[in-house]
């Protein structure tokens, strides 16, 4: 599978035919193949997730997992409880923030979002919550990572990252050890896992290494895309004053001069301008490809004959920056770019299909609703309550460097050093949130 012909798709009509045809390219190959590289789980494992992995004879342990997940981030009850933690310790962070300390950004934006998406998953027991020292262990497995998908002497190419994979493994076999189901205050999606994974067998050893894999979803993309998306509001200043503009005419009410509330719900159906600068961000710099694996001879859209036992590629770099489907102003930031009265959006159903920062058809992120909603939740409430400078004298934007085959959104190449302070004009009012 890792060393047969490769076919590089581009074209949005036919990555239409790529996603109708979920059964013969199909994603899930890839996590039998590439699962166990990633994550180091046993052989037992193996076999478990390779069973009926694409379903044939009813829904195996791949399916199941899935489908778990996408019940329980699809919007409603479950997502806005998660969300809601995840706000809850977002400000009980920001509460004490020194204002006028010199940060690196990245770093920060790192560690604030490990521990408060963590918490809102996992529950109070979480290992990041206990050792916040696993933060810089899950970027050394991260960094390491495609040397240890060549599964070529991990303990001795790359000791740091295999010690970090290990290491975490541990750390959540501990967490899974003393799960009580009915008593947890996990989310639903890890309750959905832990059944899962207990229904079908897996060892509280493995179930461990498989939650490292998991790690690369809930952080390894979003912390980057967050970090990104605040470089990009706080850089522009016309953007930033249009920001705060839309989020407290729709978003926020007043019950006194000194006390005002962000509501959440509100935000997401109203701040149009946020959401399209956040997907103007996703299509600059989600740079991954997306994969299938073809399972039988397929000809694609009547033209093209795919062989078994072939690899399709997607890659996302070349479909967001193609002038002839965005444009001529391609690769120019444009936050309003989404916006349905935006001549941009003329062609939508082909930038829909080309738009794919989530993947697309039946492997679509299942977790896309809830980044989205850590993306402009965190952001809207910064906007707000915060003036965030550079330290040198202008904003750069750094380059993104490319270290995870399983990353779409890159980090940076380079931290930036800034400094918050108290917006100016509202360094008084005391800010709140509720999930309306």
């Amino acid at each position: 599978m890792l060393n047969g012909k490769v076919y590089v798709v581009t074209s949005p009509d036919l990555i239409a035919a790529v996603n109708r045809n979920s059964k013969a390219l199909a994603f899930n190959p890839f996590i039998a193949q590439l699962g166990k590289r990633i994550t180091g789980h046993d052989e037992a494992t193996s076999q478990i997730v390779q069973h009926n992995l694409n379903g044939e004879h009813g829904p195996g342990y791949v399916t199941e997992v899935h489908d778990g997940i996408v019940a329980a981030l699809v919007p409603g009850t479950n997502l806005e409880d998660m969300t809601e933690q995840y706000m809850r310790e977002i400000i009980s962070r920001l509460d004490v923030l020194e204002m006028n300390d010199e940060v690196k950004l990245f770093s920060w934006t790192r560690k604030l979002v490990t521990l408060c998406s963590t918490r809102a998953i996992y529950g109070p027991e979480n290992p990041f919550n206990k050792n916040p020292n696993f933060i810089d262990l899950f970027w050394d497995f991260d960094r390491d990572l495609n040397l240890l998908i060549l599964d070529v002497f991990p303990s001795i190419i790359v000791p740091k990252g295999n010690r970090a994979r290990s290491e975490l493994g541990v750390a959540f076999q501990q967490y899974f050890e003393h799960y009580t189901p009915g008593q947890t205050q996990s989310s639903t999606m890890i309750q959905a896992r832990q059944s899962a994974n207990t229904n079908h067998g897996v060892s509280s050893w493995s179930q461990g290494r498989l939650e490292v894999g998991t790690l690369l979803g809930i952080l390894a993309n979003t912390i980057p895309s967050i970090f990104y998306l605040l470089v990009h509001v706080y850089s522009d200043q016309t953007l930033l004053q249009d920001i705060r503009d839309e989020v407290e005419t729709t978003s926020v009410s007043v019950a006194s001069p000194t006390r005002r509330t962000v509501h959440i719900m509100k935000m997401r159906e109203k701040c149009l301008l946020l959401h399209s600068t956040f997907q103007e961000l996703l299509r600059m710099h989600a740079l991954g490809a997306g994969a299938r694996f073809v399972r039988e001879d397929t000809m694609l859209d009547n033209q093209y004959l795919l062989k078994k036992g072939m690899v399709i590629q997607m890659p996302m770099a070349v479909m967001h920056s193609d002038p002839s489907i965005w444009g001529p102003d391609v690769a120019s930031f444009r936050p309003r770019r989404f916006l349905k009265h935006s001549e941009a959006t003329q062609g939508s159903k082909q930038k829909a299909t080309a738009y794919r920062p989530f993947g697309g058809g039946a492997s679509m992120c299942p977790g896309r609703h809830f980044v989205t909603l850590e993306a402009l939740a965190l952001t809207a409430y910064m906007v707000l309550r915060f003036d965030l400078s550079p330290s040198t004298s202008e904003w750069n934007i750094p380059a993104q460097k490319q270290e995870s085959l399983a990353t779409n959104v890159f980090p940076p190449e380079q931290d930036i050093f800034v400094k918050f302070s108290k917006r100016k004009g509202f360094e008084e009012v005391n800010w709140a949130f509720d999930m309306l």
